[in-house]
């Protein structure tokens, strides 16, 4: 880089490559640790999640990083560049493999190609190439999709939901903290227009799109998915017109791993994906042009608004759990005072407001309990919400709306045994007495085959069958 290049945008390209692959050095040895017992790992099934709680998203991050080093590597012999690419390319593909991070390993894949195809060091395909390439593109992802088929699956769900999810409001969304919400919702309406569907065995409580288009979508509407889409697009073609193939594949793999994964949940993804994209912006200028510039700071100053709010989420979500104990000792006036004003922090936190509605549930306040977990149905897609307020619902003699609730979370999450656990308590109550949908919810609940028999289903199931011969005795005493 000559000297009187260091205040052209090509430069500040450059700066801003090298800073990101010091991230991605920093996160491949904070990886490396994890892997060899000197830190902990952030999550307690996975050996590695560098700084991520996930080593799905984790392999995301390496893979984005992975074209800007082969791009210093590949064109340039010599330097300080040259050494920072091969010194976090060599740890970071060896780590990679251990993440079983599949879109991670597809996106690194395609960027890479990107950032040599950039640099002139793939030749001219011929016919016969794209399509062989083409098959064995086919076969490795059908290779992907059978190490794990449940989670394919279960992709397809949450997209699909996701794209229901978004018709709703289309123009304006729902906002980013009631996605969630959003995304059960619509799980909840698919499975009571399908029952029995082949996706009841790979369903769970969705907290994200697991695609950040739709969850963009979902969130802010189809006009900003769009926009959000051609930002990256502009980035990536500038960066190659630019000749900086390293940001044009780093920005390709950003926007792959954004279709199956969720980087946008965290704040060191926002803050390099940010910088990747104004990298890109730049690379295509030669000078500083207006239109650049106040993209570049749009785009900053979103991103570091974005990190900055999702920081204080995570943060926050980690106080509660540490002060949780206040709801699990019992309410009174003072800790329910308390806790009032400490909602307004924690107004978005599905744990927090778990835990006061069913502490206030357990203090006898079915009324209150009900606002509160209401307000958890509109940021959590977790039956127990529906569960918590169909048993106040219950407790205060509404029987109508019970069931109304028990219904909602069987259709949320047809493959718990848990609701329909409560339905049948609820038909055997005095208040209902209802035989006939008593035996009916007994049936499903005793033909159900969870996956993992706990000794609380085996619980259930002795607890209603003892329900179902006192009513057996009952009849035959008054025949």
């Amino acid at each position: 880089m000559k000297a009187n290049t260091w205040h052209s945008p090509s430069a500040l390209t450059d700066c801003l490559a090298l800073v990101l692959l010091c991230a991605g050095l920093w996160e491949c040895g904070l990886g490396w640790a994890q892997l060899t017992g000197l830190a902990h790992s952030l999550h307690r099934l996975y050996p590695a999640t560098g700084s991520f709680y996930n080593p799905g998203p984790y392999c995301g991050f390496l893979a984005m990083l992975l074209p800007v080093a082969l791009h210093y590597v590949a064109r340039r012999r010599e330097g300080l560049a040259h050494w920072f690419g091969l010194i976090y390319l060599i740890p970071a593909l060896a780590l990679m493999p251990v993440l079983m991070g599949r879109t991670g390993w597809v996106a690194g894949a395609v960027g890479c190609f990107i950032t040599l195809s950039c640099a002139g060091k793939i030749p001219r395909l011929s016919r016969r190439s794209v399509v062989v390439i083409a098959v064995l593109g086919v076969c490795t992802l059908a290779f992907l999709v059978y190490l794990k088929p449940a989670s394919a699956l279960g992709r397809l769900l949450m997209w699909f939901n996701g794209a229901s999810a978004a018709l709703e409001h289309p123009l304006t969304g729902v906002g980013w903290d009631y996605v969630a919400g959003a995304l059960g919702n619509a799980q909840e309406a698919y499975f009571h227009s399908h029952p029995g569907s082949v996706f009841e065995s790979v369903s769970g409580a969705p907290e994200y799109a697991f695609n950040e288009y739709l969850q963009i979508a979902i969130a802010f509407g189809l006009p900003a998915m769009l926009l959000f889409a051609g930002l990256l697009l502009w980035a990536g073609v500038s960066a190659w017109r630019g000749r900086s193939g390293g940001v044009a594949g780093g920005v390709a793999v950003f926007a792959i791993v954004c279709f199956s994964s969720y980087p946008l949940q965290f704040p060191e993804f926002i803050a390099s994906a940010g910088a990747l994209v104004i990298a890109g912006v730049l690379a295509g200028s030669k000078s500083w042009r207006p239109v650049s510039i106040m993209v570049c700071v749009a785009v900053a100053v979103v991103a570091v608004m974005a990190a900055r709010g999702r920081s204080h989420r995570l943060s926050a979500e980690g106080d509660w759990v540490r002060q949780r104990h206040i709801c699990a000792s019992g309410l009174d006036d003072r800790s329910i005072a308390r806790l009032d004003s400490m909602s307004a922090t924690w107004s978005h936190s599905a744990k927090f407001l778990f835990d006061y509605g069913k502490a206030l549930r357990e203090a006898g306040l079915f009324v209150r309990s009900n606002e509160i977990l209401q307000r958890g149905v509109r940021v959590s897609s977790d039956p127990m919400f529906l569960n918590l307020i169909g048993r106040n619902y219950q407790s205060l003699g509404v029987y109508d709306e019970a069931e109304r609730y028990f219904l909602r979370s069987i259709d949320r999450l047809p493959g718990r045994i848990y609701p329909r656990y409560l339905l049948a308590l609820l038909y055997a109550d005095p208040g209902v007495a209802d035989r006939k949908h008593f035996d009916e919810a007994y049936g499903r609940v005793a033909a159900m085959q969870p996956k993992v028999m706990s000794p609380a289903i085996k619980e259930m199931r002795s607890e209603l069958e003892a329900i179902r011969d006192s009513l057996d005795q009952l009849r035959d005493s008054r025949d």
